[in-house]
């Protein structure tokens, strides 16, 4: 096509192409008709164009360009600077600053609200659980969190800007900062512990095809994120008392996963099943 347009990979169930267009290089997303819900990840792209505009003096996200709302004959369409890079693969300094910088910038209300208490992340865990056969969930389910009453109500002390997927695939090396967050399907504001405990997840570290981190790894990402202000050493406090539930739902989602595609892509969902047994794992240590 005289735009050089070229289809880029890695979308479940968008469209994205990567093309010229008025002297830039940009990316344009076409957003899919709903293709059944996801409990953890759905397709949000008005949330996902506020993301981008709210973010645009961090350099940490990519640069908004402009966006088409869905009619009755097109889909939508988002089109945002094309971020020139590789996916991050090492160096867990960088995605602690990358991660804190979007925890620090100011929260938009018109932003969805995520998941307020443990106690809500819990109960949203055991649903998804709830919907496959138990000896898939069986061996999660032993490694349960248990919380006080005060813990179970719990807020954290600031609300924040939230990716909500924030695994190494959708961290890439390139921009003015180092580090850009791409991918913000599914944004909202609240609780930092959920990206912190996100990209510390053994299991997102496995479904982007990368080793999990070692545990020598691990203090080091948290430790350069607690010390970044009052507010990183908060949220890196509530992630080790509390993180546990966040790790049990990324577990839940993986058995939720396992089970939905065992059929259609069975090695996927092979995948999902070693995820599963690697979060597991964090969660007998840290018990």
């Amino acid at each position: 096509m005289s735009d050089g347009r070229v289809r880029l990979e890695g979308g479940y169930h968008n469209d994205v192409y990567r093309l010229r267009r008025d002297g830039l290089t940009v990316v344009e997303k076409h957003y899919a008709a709903p293709h059944g819900p996801n409990p953890m990840y759905p397709n949000l792209p008005e949330q996902e164009a506020l993301a981008l505009q709210v973010l645009a003096h961090t350099g940490r996200a990519p640069r908004f360009v402009d966006f088409r709302p869905a009619d009755d004959t097109s889909r939508a369409v988002l089109t945002y600077e094309f971020v020139r890079g590789n996916e991050w693969s090492r160096g867990v300094d960088d995605v602690a600053r990358l991660l804190h910088d979007v925890h620090r910038a100011p929260v938009d209300s018109r932003l969805r609200p995520l998941l307020a208490t443990p106690a809500d992340v819990l109960g949203h865990a055991d649903a998804m659980i709830a919907e496959v056969p138990t000896t898939l969930s069986a061996p999660l389910r032993t490694v349960r969190p248990v919380l006080g009453a005060a813990d179970r109500r719990s807020l954290p002390d600031t609300e924040s800007i939230v990716h909500t997927d924030c695994g190494p695939g959708n961290v890439i090396r390139g921009g003015a900062h180092g580090l850009v967050l791409i991918d913000w399907q599914c944004p909202g504001r609240g609780d930092a512990t959920e990206d912190v405990a996100c990209f510390r997840s053994p299991a997102m570290m496995i479904l982007y095809g990368k080793r999990p981190m070692s545990s020598t790894t691990a203090r080091r990402f948290l430790t350069l994120y607690a010390s970044l202000s009052a507010s990183g050493s908060a949220t890196v406090e509530r992630h080790a008392s509390l993180g546990a539930v966040w790790h049990y739902r990324i577990g839940a989602y993986c058995v939720w996963r396992a089970h939905e595609l065992r059929r259609r892509a069975p090695d996927v969902a092979e995948r999902y099943r070693r995820a599963l047994a690697a979060e597991i794992a964090l969660l007998e240590e840290s018990s």
